[in-house]
């Protein structure tokens, strides 16, 4: 099937309900606030999916983002990252701990894994207006040997050059039926490595985070695929007690259930993946750490409702990630069907 198109507009709600209608549109990424009593939020999102990514166009007025850990244990973004070009207006704030400021003609880099607060800002009544990528971390990070790029801003001609080449991927895709849409994965993987290649060492080498859970997040995907990841290995690994490391992931459901959810969405990913199509379900379940195809199957259907098999045979004709397919519903839901 070829999925429905994103487009939401604040400009065919009520004036009443535009607040509430558009903190509910970009819930998913920020709670979003006024920037001032007297400044109505007002918006517009336009997306395609790709098949695990989301690209589309934003335009916003002035507003106030944050995006804390509730939200971030909610939306089930965390392996995420939102890629922004900025064509017009500027925002600004704290990436956790990292203070930035994206203006006109550069890049922004927002890992939805971390927490952040942030001010769009316009001159007069102009609307800041940006082309938005929504990408696994592994596309983002891959070029950054894992290092975080929370907060991490692109400028000079590579950002001119990430621009263009992401509005003219926008342009295209809503003229692609979804299996030409899904190709444009590859394209979008090689302008983020080219991209992230230009950012300066010292914006990418940070110090690894200090909150516990960040660190066990990024331990988790570094080894994911390994059978032997447990609480214990990660309790060994950081040094820190059981108590701690169940501790920071209460709110998730427990660190065992975030591993298993993680190795799921891979393996879902991996399904629905042309370029798996060799691979047996076997084979992909031991890539993503299961010991063996009946437990994986089990856990499978328990999480999806349905089957690795099913998956494979139906998946490649939707969004073959479960996070962006979630949001994706959410948006379409909200579509006021304008563009």
């Amino acid at each position: 099937m070829i999925e429905p198109r994103i487009d939401i507009s604040t400009g065919f709600v009520d004036a009443a309900d535009r607040d509430d209608y558009w903190r509910a549109a970009t819930r998913p990424f920020y709670v979003t606030e006024r920037a001032g009593r007297d400044v109505p939020l007002h918006g517009t999102i336009s997306g395609t999916a790709t098949g695990t990514s989301l690209i589309g166009e934003t335009t916003v007025n002035s507003q106030n983002y944050v995006r804390n850990r509730r939200l971030i244990t909610e939306s089930e973004l965390d392996d995420h990252y939102v890629v922004q070009a900025w064509t017009a207006g500027a925002m600004g704030g704290d990436a956790d701990g990292v203070d930035f400021l994206v203006r006109t003609n550069e890049v922004s880099f927002v890992d939805l894994g971390k927490p952040l607060r942030a001010s769009v800002r316009t001159h007069s009544q102009l609307t800041a207006r940006t082309i938005s990528l929504v990408v696994p971390r592994a596309l983002v990070e891959a070029s950054s040997h894992g290092r975080s790029l929370h907060g991490t801003v692109l400028t000079g001609t590579p950002a001119v050059v990430f621009s263009q080449c992401l509005q003219s991927i926008s342009d295209a895709l809503p003229h692609l039926d979804f299996a030409g849409a899904a190709q444009y994965e590859n394209v979008v993987e090689s302008l983020l490595k080219a991209s992230v290649g230009h950012v300066a060492p010292e914006q990418q080498l940070r110090a690894p985070p200090e909150d516990l859970r960040a660190r066990a997040l990024v331990y988790i995907l570094d080894h994911l695929g390994e059978s032997w990841l447990s609480p214990t290995t990660i309790c060994v690994a950081l040094a820190v007690s059981r108590a701690q490391l169940y501790r920071a992931f209460n709110d998730d459901g427990g660190i065992a259930q975030v591993i298993r959810r993680k190795r799921l969405e891979h393996a879902y990913r991996e399904l629905t993946t042309p370029d798996s199509a060799d691979a047996s379900v076997e084979d992909i379940s031991r890539r993503w750490g299961f010991t063996s195809k009946p437990h994986f199957v089990r856990a499978f259907e328990a999480y999806y409702g349905t089957t690795p098999s099913r998956v494979r045979l139906e998946g490649r004709r939707t969004i073959g990630n479960p996070s962006i397919n979630r949001i994706h519903r959410h948006l379409t839901s909200l579509s006021t069907g304008t563009a």
